[in-house]
């Protein structure tokens, strides 16, 4: 059975998107394309909200013919290692609205997502990273869906924005399993459910 697993980043103020929709505030340097490309070797595929999705799918398809678009252009070898695993991976979308996906190996999980996922969970493989939206990740969280959470907390407090958990949620005591520090500041904090 693979395991599911959220992958965020998170502000110290708990959002993932600033005030108007920024994401302005996330670091991303060698280190840290290092640290996503050995996640994306970890998994056998991702799973996205439409809007996550969304965002993705303009970047990531030609980021593989765009080395100026790393954080180090002088050194874009992770970048481009991670453009073409996000490529080439299944990516598993969340939409009742997306019809007809652009990106290769795209499938959509429409209508029943507790039992669509949990099917996802059985099949044999490695773990499938979660990257989100909120509402998608609130959703999991109800149907006890995340078997792990990693969130990439930035040393910055953004003071509004979308928060990346809901009140709804209720109370979820969790342990901590790992902890991972970069030279930026920021830190990978990983959680189980307990």
């Amino acid at each position: 059975m693979r395991n599911i697993f959220l992958h965020m980043m998170v502000s110290l103020d708990g959002y993932i998107e600033g005030p108007n929709k920024e994401l302005d505030w996330h670091f991303v340097d060698e280190e840290f394309e290092i640290y996503s490309k050995e996640m994306l070797h970890s998994v056998d595929g991702i799973l996205l909200g439409r809007n996550v999705y969304e965002l993705f799918a303009q970047f990531w398809p030609n980021a593989i013919d765009s080395p100026a678009t790393a954080p180090d252009p002088a050194k874009p070898e992770h970048h481009l290692e991670a453009a073409a695993l996000l490529n080439s991976l299944p990516k598993y979308v969340v939409s009742t609205t997306l019809e007809k996906p652009d990106w290769n190996n795209t499938y959509i999980i429409g209508n029943n997502i507790a039992v669509n996922i949990t099917k996802l969970k059985q099949q044999p493989g490695k773990d499938i990273a979660l990257f989100g939206g909120a509402r998608l990740i609130n959703s999991l969280i109800r149907l006890d869906l995340i078997d792990e959470y990693r969130m990439i907390v930035n040393p910055v407090l953004l003071g509004g924005g979308i928060p990346l958990f809901s009140n709804e949620n209720g109370k979820i005591d969790m342990k901590l399993t790992g902890i991972r520090k970069f030279k930026s500041g920021a830190v990978v904090l990983k959680y189980v459910p307990l």
